[in-house]
């Protein structure tokens, strides 16, 4: 799991630690001081693409 502003670097240590592959889920940014409605709300959202993530093959 990353915040948007990371997804690129994320993927790229992914890369380099070799799991270019790496199931990634990206949620708002940032999650430090955000409000709490906010980050229910992200997770809210996150809730089908983890099910996604964590139950197709790749």
């Amino acid at each position: 799991m990353t915040t948007e502003k990371f997804k690129v670097l994320t993927e790229q240590v992914a890369s380099s630690l070799g799991h270019s592959n790496l199931r990634i889920l990206v949620v708002g940014h940032p999650l430090g001081g955000t409000d709490e409605a906010t980050i229910l709300q992200w997770a809210d959202e996150a809730v089908e693409e983890t099910i996604q993530l964590l139950t197709e093959p790749r």
